[in-house]
């Protein structure tokens, strides 16, 4: 079995360089696991503790919104990864993965595939690998602000995510970014973002604001993503 999963191994392009000590440790470490069609693979926020690999079948990847709405982020075939950014995560699932057909899937166990990986390209190639995950997260989040949130969510997401990227503790919050820069982020056109900006500012959220920028208040941008999203915690 293990030959035939080191086999399996080198067809992914991102295993096949790994020299054939690290892939036979890896191999030893994997499962091979059949799934009937319709088996829930993992939830979104249910805890990440593999790493999976699709050797046959298909398996759908997707999202939902908080009214039960579907976004497909991708349809995985035979020999292809499930979501390996989770390496680098050891936090909760972001989407959803179930069969679409009967399949079979290479497990990895979490743990163990990263103290594996690490010995073999070192804490550099580590951390470069985890830069390129946290971007693809990024991205799948940006796809759903997108696809399920309407443009004021997004603006003031946007903002909640810019604040808690400022090191400062303060209260106040300083931003150096125009309306133009926030459009451009969450997909809108100027006039929109003013118009949120503006209703901000009269309920407090925005204490100054200039052509280079504006200043935010961090606790009362807080308040007002609870009062609007009463599911939403800090």
């Amino acid at each position: 079995m293990n030959q035939e999963i080191i086999k399996d191994l080198k067809v992914l392009p991102h295993l096949s360089c790994l020299n054939e000590d690290t892939l036979i440790k890896l191999a030893s470490i994997a499962r091979l696991r059949d799934i009937p069609q319709g088996y829930i693979l993992f939830e979104e926020l249910e805890p990440i503790r593999h790493c999976y690999i699709l050797k046959e079948g298909r398996i759908k990847l997707y999202k939902t919104s908080p009214e039960g709405r579907e976004l497909i982020i991708r349809v995985v075939n035979s020999m292809d990864y499930i979501c390996c950014e989770s390496l680098f995560d050891e936090g909760l699932h972001i989407i959803n993965a179930v069969a679409m057909e009967d399949s079979s899937v290479i497990t990895l166990p979490l743990d163990k595939f990263r103290e594996i990986l690490s010995a073999e390209i070192g804490g550099i190639g580590l951390k470069i690998l985890e830069s390129l995950s946290n971007g693809i997260k990024q991205l799948l989040s940006l796809i759903e602000d997108l696809a399920f949130r309407d443009v004021e969510q997004r603006i003031i997401l946007k903002l909640q995510q810019l604040v808690d990227e400022v090191s400062v503790e303060e209260d106040i919050v300083p931003l150096s970014l125009t309306h133009q820069d926030i459009a451009s982020m969450v997909g809108t056109v100027r006039e929109v973002v003013s118009r949120t900006m503006s209703r901000l500012k009269r309920e407090g959220v925005i204490v100054q604001s200039n052509v280079r920028g504006f200043k935010i208040h961090r606790g009362m941008l807080e308040s007002h993503l609870i009062r609007r999203d009463p599911a939403f915690r800090i």
